[in-house]
């Protein structure tokens, strides 16, 4: 009787779920941003061959004419088995104003070899409503404004709540300094903790630029993360330009040693730091990097703190890491963790650059140009703290 009534139950979910209409279940958003490309990422609930259709934002109708389709490819061949959906977009004009929809047709059969069938296609809406879009970097930008969101620990609400004053038409870029989740466990947790919040903010036209926490590497998920904010190096360190500022990503791994048990025999973060620092060496080397007016840098950890905040993970960056940064002409160090706000200025001997450690209930808006950057910290009080960097 038991086993009738769990078959039962399984045949009634599996009813259910095809039964649904085939639909775009998450997204689409933007990240990955880089001077000439940027990648488009969503979901469906079963799977699909997904493509974007792109178009300049020129003042035309989006059926004026055939627009560029770009499909979700490998090594050659449409890929048709996958819920997770991203295309990257190479070759596009800085400065440039471009429109876009995504589509996905359902794969509703492949018994053997290419005996494939199609069903029904969901896309984003360019016929009643206005197509999504968004707007390059322009290389010679004079000025550049991101938004800085940390330790939200999957509270959606509130980081909703905290940018509410936040005018979204004036941010270029979209930064999650770490631990937006507080551990991982699966794809629909990931979207509910801030993903699908950020897209009605408008994160399906600024770009989100994520970097990890250390909470972010824990859960049976957290391993898949990667697939939901890809980059071109496949790595959570990552160093891009817009503008004529650079960003550089750290990736600072967890905080307490690798042995400790709450890791359950998994971790190997020293390694990983130690392979960061020599991939980092290379990058601060590189034209790119030197000749930007601004370097920017962001570690979810502090590398400099009181002496209390400072556990193994923070030594660890200050041995393998702090002293490639001292040499390399950073001007500013955007970093959470302690969820307390503080401010170190630069000190010789110590890290040549300021750093600023953003609290879990506020929001960072920077402005950059080629000899300010300038930093307001707010909430749901309003602007708490304001000041410039030069």
């Amino acid at each position: 009787m038991k086993k009738t009534i769990i078959f039962l139950i399984i045949l009634l979910l599996n009813t259910y779920v095809f039964a649904e209409d085939f639909k775009i279940t998450h997204g689409p958003y933007l990240c990955n941003p880089t001077e000439d490309g940027i990648s488009i990422v969503w979901t469906t609930n079963r799977p699909a061959v997904s493509w974007v259709e792109i178009a300049p934002d020129d003042g035309s109708h989006f059926y004026a004419k055939e627009r560029e389709a770009h499909y979700i490819t490998q090594a050659g061949r449409k890929l048709a088995t996958e819920t997770l959906h991203h295309v990257r977009l190479e070759n596009l004009i800085p400065g440039q104003k471009y429109m876009y929809r995504v589509l996905s047709q359902e794969v509703t059969e492949w018994e053997s070899r290419n005996n494939i069938k199609f069903g029904k296609m969901a896309d984003t809406d360019v016929y009643r409503g206005k197509p999504l879009g968004f707007k390059m970097i322009d290389k010679g930008a004079k000025e550049l404004t991101f938004l800085v969101l940390n330790d939200i620990h999957s509270k959606a609400s509130f980081m909703k709540e905290i940018c509410k004053d936040v005018n979204f038409n004036e941010i270029d870029l979209i930064f999650l300094n770490g631990d937006m989740s507080s551990y991982i466990e699966s794809e629909e947790q990931l979207f509910k903790d801030y993903i699908d919040t950020l897209v009605t903010m408008g994160a399906s036209r600024i770009p989100l630029v994520y970097v990890r926490g250390n909470h972010e590497t824990r859960g049976r998920f957290s391993h898949q993360l990667i697939n939901y904010f890809p980059t071109k190096n496949k790595e959570f360190y990552q160093s891009f330009k817009c503008g004529n500022v650079n960003f550089l990503m750290l990736d600072c791994g967890e905080d307490k040693p690798d042995s400790d048990i709450a890791y359950l025999g998994l971790a190997d973060y020293d390694a990983y730091r130690e392979k960061q620092a020599l991939w980092l060496k290379d990058i601060v080397e590189t034209p790119e990097f030197k000749n930007a007016s601004q370097r920017i840098v962001f570690s979810h950890m502090p590398l400099v703190g009181n002496q209390l905040d400072l556990w193994h993970g923070n030594l660890h960056l200050q041995k393998t890491i702090l002293p490639i940064l001292n040499n390399a002409n950073v001007q500013l160090t955007f970093s959470g963790h302690n969820h307390r706000y503080a401010y170190h200025p630069s000190k010789q001997g110590v890290a040549n650059f300021p750093t600023l450690i953003n609290d879990n209930q506020s929001y960072v808006i920077c402005k950059v140009n080629d000899n300010t950057i300038s930093v307001q910290i707010g909430g749901t009080g309003g602007v708490v703290r304001s000041f410039n960097i030069d």
